[in-house]
């Protein structure tokens, strides 16, 4: 399955909330609702408006995974539940990589879904 990229500065961007007035950054979007935000900067630091991102997402039902977050953003993921996993993102990275989910989000009745493998559990 082909991802859609998407960045900030773009309508779709925009209409997932990711505007490039609070964010710079880019994530994919596969068809089962999936989104790989690969990389994120808030342009407005300390107000809160990744967090509202997520949580709007969240309630929008999306599976979001994010690849390789810095520990600010750990801190953030961990609040909303999210665990580090390891998974091959093969577009884009030789190897396994880590990427944070949140457990029971998801769409495992569909055959394109491959769940995260939790770190540590190889």
């Amino acid at each position: 399955m082909t991802a859609q990229r998407i960045e900030t500065g773009t309508n779709a961007g925009d209409a997932l909330g990711f505007s490039e007035r609070l964010f710079s950054g880019w994530l994919e979007m596969y068809g089962d609702n999936r989104l790989y935000l690969h990389f994120v900067i808030s342009k407005k630091r300390n107000e809160g408006h990744t967090q509202a991102l997520l949580r709007q997402w969240l309630s929008e039902g999306y599976d979001i995974r994010v690849v390789m977050p810095r520990p600010i953003m750990q801190h953030i993921l961990q609040k909303f539940q999210f665990v580090p996993s390891r998974e091959k993102i093969s577009d884009h990275y030789e190897n396994d990589v880590e990427v944070w989910y949140r457990p029971g989000v998801g769409h495992s009745g569909q055959s394109s879904f491959r769940p995260a493998v939790p770190a540590g559990s190889d």
